[in-house]
Order: structure tokens, then C-alpha cells, then sequence
């Protein structure tokens, strides 16, 4: 029984955590093993079974697969280089002078200021929490 759906035991054990316990679940109920007892042991519900066991039926392993990729990026990988080896020059900097030298220089305006914090996060940046006497979010190289 251990050979039977290679493909599934494989995405099992090296998958994204959520293709793993989709794997799992079609898996144990091509088996032979009964929803409820597939759904105790992987902590989901028989509908969830039946979905996957559905999409894997109809479109094979990649059924299983996270269909999301993600967005592309407001800056391209040149310009996110760029980018890092501006922010390089600096001890320490705002969010608010990123903010400003983004918009200026490439036309780049993020809607969650994560996206900065990110940016300054993969130059070497921790954030230093503001005195009283400075109300600006300071970033000091690490």
C-alpha cells in the first residue's frame, strides 16, 4: 500500500503545508480509509476531502498544487537593487524619506507601509523605537 499514489506521497512530504494536507486527505480516502476517519486525522472536514479528492480526480497532482502566485512587484529586480544600494549610503533613515525617494525616483507609491518596511528590512535596517523628543520612525542599520 506504501507505493500506491507515488505522486500523492511525494507532494505529501515535500509540498507547501496546505498541498501536504490536501495530499494526505486524497490520499488516505483513495486508500480506502472512510471520510470520517480522514478528516479526524487531518483535521479538516469531509467536504474539504471530497473537494480535492474532486480536483485531483479532474486535473491530477497539479489539482492539488496552490493555484495563487502572487502579484508582480511595483519595482523590478534592477530597480529594487537599485533601491537597496541607495538605502546602503545611510546609518539611518525615516520610512518618510523612502516613501519620498521612491515616489520621486521611480513613481512608486506602496498602499501598506509594509512594503517599506520590507525594503528597509532586506537593506540591513532594524526599527529603533522614536524618543518623545523625535516623532520620526527611525531605522538604524543593523
Amino acid at each position: 500500500m506504501a507505493n500506491q499514489y507515488p505522486e500523492l506521497l511525494e507532494l505529501q512530504e515535500t509540498g507547501d503545508r496546505r498541498e501536504m494536507k490536501r495530499a494526505l486527505a486524497v490520499r488516505m480516502s483513495l486508500l480506502g480509509y472512510s471520510r470520517p476517519a480522514v478528516a479526524e486525522v487531518c483535521g479538516c472536514s469531509v467536504q474539504f476531502i471530497d473537494k480535492w479528492k474532486a480536483a485531483y480526480a479532474k486535473s491530477g497532482i497539479s489539482g492539488l498544487k496552490l493555484a495563487y502566485k502572487g502579484s508582480e512587484g511595483y519595482l523590478s529586480d534592477q530597480q529594487r537593487e537599485h533601491v537597496l544600494q541607495w538605502l546602503n549610503a545611510f546609518d539611518t533613515i525615516a520610512v518618510r524619506s523612502l516613501k519620498e525617494y521612491l515616489e520621486k525616483e521611480w513613481d512608486v507609491v506602496y498602499c501598506s507601509e509594509t512594503s517599506y518596511v520590507q525594503l528597509l528590512e532586506q537593506a540591513g535596517f532594524c526599527y529603533e523605537k522614536s524618543q518623545k523628543l523625535n516623532p520620526q520612525r527611525l531605522w538604524h542599520k543593523m
